[in-house]
């Protein structure tokens, strides 16, 4: 059982966390037959491992899935809605104490109480720590190349602001911020995932903002952005947005000098779109976060087959040139003033299955 047992593992300290092919082999399979992997009777066993790798914690890891719910969990709405959350919930712990189980309640509108009884990990990569729930928030050891890469994009300079259109735990927002960003501001859904960012960045020695509630319209921002409750967010390194990035444009519009906000953000010269299988449906707004005098970049990230990522590239930047002529259209702007959309740079990031590339397309704005 020893020679059978996985090469590959992770550890995300106190957790080791193993491959989903962990107990394939035929000796693996025929011990679980007879006994679970969360048994009684393999307690000593997984103990011994624990001990041995210095964690306090095991799980199998089963990827993210496109619905909500385990298949344990009673489901109060639909099997077939879309997991937006992208929460893995289906990691399976084999040993050690992962907090109380996983409920609709508990994942979408998480308490105080819920946050401190839960289990955490953390990992620890270009110098930058990260902390999430692993039991409501997903981590891709493979990104470090494209985390690497931003931290140093030729292009970032001190003086002005990213915004993160998928947030998550801070993946790639803390190395644009360690990178020199002077201010993110990041859009996220998953409360968890704006939980392990706040600590991470607290860790890290970052501030943070974190709004929630917040109004769906473009007057309604005008209104947001001159209310008296926002002490401490121009310090604050990251502004989190629990909200749809589909409003992230009229935030930003909100924040203007020009409404009296009682915030301020420098321009905003990148903004990442790091949505899997594709960032599509953030182009529109990406196009309109973009400082229009100053410009910038766009780094849509897509699941791209391997003979198609040339197509695919002429594919993303003509389809943020459409969003761009409808914004100079809505402007009032003449073709002689127009802004263009310009591949710079495809990045392969890491094989996400056969024939399959994880791609980050650099688009201009200028």
């Amino acid at each position: 059982m020893v020679t059978s047992f996985p090469d590959s593992y992770s550890i995300y300290k106190p957790m080791l966390l193993l491959p989903h092919n962990a107990f394939t082999s035929s000796p693996w399979t025929k011990l679980l037959e007879n006994h679970p992997a969360n048994s009684v009777t393999l307690t000593p066993l997984w103990e011994k491992l624990a001990n041995g790798l210095g964690v306090t914690h095991i799980a199998t890891n089963a990827g993210i899935p496109l619905t909500k719910l385990p298949p344990n969990v009673e489901p109060t709405y639909s099997a077939l809605d879309e997991n937006i959350l992208r929460s893995p919930v289906n990691l399976t712990p084999i040993y050690g104490d992962f907090g109380p189980p996983v409920t609709p309640q508990r994942l979408s509108t998480p308490t105080p109480e819920d946050y401190a009884s839960a289990f955490w990990v953390s990992h620890t990569q270009n110098g930058i720590h990260q902390i999430w729930a692993p039991l409501y928030t997903m981590f891709s050891r493979g990104n470090i190349r494209e985390k690497t890469r931003v931290l140093n994009l030729p292009s970032r300079q001190n003086g002005c602001a990213a915004v993160d259109l998928y947030a998550g735990i801070g993946y790639f927002a803390f190395s644009y911020k360690k990178a020199g960003i002077d201010k993110v501001l990041c859009w996220e859904l998953n409360p968890w995932s704006i939980e392990g960012l706040r600590r991470g960045a607290e860790r890290n020695g970052w501030s943070t903002r974190i709004f929630k509630e917040l109004p769906t319209d473009a007057d309604g921002y005008k209104v947001w952005a001159k209310a008296k409750d926002k002490a401490g967010s121009d310090a604050a390194d990251f502004l989190i947005f629990q909200q749809s990035n589909e409003y992230a444009c009229w935030a930003l519009a909100s924040l203007d000098p020009g409404y009296d906000s009682r915030v301020s953000v420098p321009p905003v010269r990148h903004v990442n779109c790091g949505f899997l299988p594709s960032s599509s449906l953030s182009w529109e707004a990406a196009v309109r976060c973009i400082d229009g005098e100053a410009g910038g970049w766009i780094h849509a990230h897509e699941n791209v087959a391997v003979d198609r990522i040339d197509k695919k590239k002429d594919e993303v930047v003509a389809e943020m040139q459409r969003h761009l002529d409808e914004l100079e259209a809505e402007k009032g702007s003449t073709e002689s003033r127009r802004t263009v959309a310009r591949w710079e740079h495809t990045e392969k990031v890491k094989t996400y299955a056969p024939g399959v590339m994880h791609v980050v397309f650099d688009v201009s704005i200028d």
